[in-house]
């Protein structure tokens, strides 16, 4: 399984090869900074996470189970990635978490050629994650959402170019490592439907054999990985690894404009609080997925699911604006907004950050009683969100869809 085009990797990479080392080499910068930083001060600039991940793997060495590492609730083949951190150097995971972020440019800039922009746009939409400071200051601090980066957008190039087994092989993959990709479930089905054209709901759930195989794909990655987890691991791993995030209810403050909510109603055990706060959340995602399930609007029907996932999410953190940021590049050319607009709607977007991030800190750091100011900054952040969406929405082109007689068939 390759990443690359074969027939014309060089005509492609031509162009992005040197921001590829230029952006790798930025981010050793700061990977050498933290070093540094985390020598002389006490607030740290290496993420908990990434101790968490070197405890585990160091629990893998001694013949332990990683989940042995309490609040390690990720895959157990995560832990074993990371063991040169206990084996070789400390700064390991960094620097593969770096690697892994450029890779995921280079195939950014391989589905906007596949889609036929020119190399030049494909190569300034690239730029938009290469050097992308939240995303370099993510994964120098220790964070593996470039992972997940890696693995949904190879998911993608691979539908893009009708390797629909891989697509499959390479989404149950990513859905194993974190949960929240089964939500491209629907528009990746949908978008293989065979009469592209149709408006009929039953054609498009009919399964075809390009659907069986994505499903085939998806379905023996997944439960592979998964019952290899299990027989390694036991009903420790199925706890830890799975069923925490289907029922976690973190009260410590975040982004989530649900997160006061959840802090007041912690000592009441309200029935179906859970329930009312995911219905519109699926709610959305289903009419969006729907919506945009077909296969030239696929980049953009992912992009707006995460949108619409991370905002109403229960929990949001830094790390998950990763999981739609990873989407831009590939949908910014469809999306007719001018330059002064884009600017200024994420002027607005750090903006809103910035002054959560205020009331955060005095609750964080001086136990100042900050609940309300910081409850009111999460809702400012939502509609902030939902207005950049909308505006995206506003803005895009959808492609009218017509049959395409490729030479090449899925495989």
């Amino acid at each position: 399984m390759a990443i690359f085009v074969r027939s014309s990797k060089s005509r492609y990479m031509e162009g992005i090869r040197m921001h590829l080392f230029l952006g790798f080499f930025v981010r050793l910068i700061f990977i050498a900074y933290g070093a540094h930083h985390d020598r002389i001060n006490v607030l740290k600039y290496t993420d908990v996470d990434y101790h968490v991940f070197t405890d585990a793997a160091r629990e893998v060495m001694e013949g332990n189970s990683p989940f042995e590492r309490h609040t390690y609730r990720y895959t157990p083949f995560l832990a074993w990635m990371m063991i040169p951190n206990v084996a070789f150097h400390f700064l390991y995971g960094k620097f593969l978490f770096s690697l892994l972020d450029c890779v995921a440019a280079k195939i950014m800039y391989q589905i906007l050629l596949l889609e036929g922009h020119m190399k030049s746009t494909a190569l300034q939409c690239s730029f938009l994650w290469l050097y992308n400071p939240l995303v370099i200051g993510v994964s120098t601090r220790g964070s593996a959402e470039s992972l997940m980066a890696v693995l949904v957008l190879h998911t993608l190039f691979l539908m893009k170019s009708r390797y629909v087994f891989l697509a499959g092989l390479m989404y149950g993959t990513s859905v194993h490592f974190k949960l929240y990709p089964i939500i491209y479930s629907i528009p990746l089905y949908l978008s293989l439907t065979s009469d592209a054209n149709s408006n009929s709901l039953i054609k498009r759930l009919m399964p075809n054999k390009a659907k069986m195989k994505l499903v085939l794909g998806a379905a023996f990655s997944f439960f592979g990985l998964t019952i290899l987890g299990f027989i390694l691991y036991g009903e420790q791993y199925i706890e830890e690894g799975f069923l925490y995030h289907l029922t976690r209810t973190d009260t410590r403050h975040n982004f989530s404009v649900y997160f006061y909510l959840l802090y007041l109603s912690a000592d009441y055990h309200i029935m179906g609080i859970n329930f009312a706060i995911f219905g519109p959340q699926m709610l959305l995602l289903v009419i969006l997925g729907f919506k945009f399930g077909n296969r030239l609007d696929l980049p953009f029907a992912v992009f707006t699911q995460t949108v619409i996932f991370v905002t109403f999410n229960k929990v949001v953190t830094s790390q998950y604006f990763l999981w739609y940021l990873q989407l831009l590049p590939i949908i910014a050319p469809k999306v007719a907004i001018s330059k002064m607009k884009a600017c200024v709607l994420t002027v607005f977007w750090v903006a809103a950050q910035a002054s959560w991030l205020l009331p955060a800190y005095l609750l964080e750091f001086h136990s100042i009683n900050a609940f309300v100011p910081l409850w009111l900054e999460g809702i400012a952040f939502f509609c902030c969100n939902v207005g950049i969406l909308m505006a995206l929405l506003s803005g895009y082109t959808m492609l009218p869809i017509v049959q395409h007689h490729n030479t090449r068939k899925n495989r």
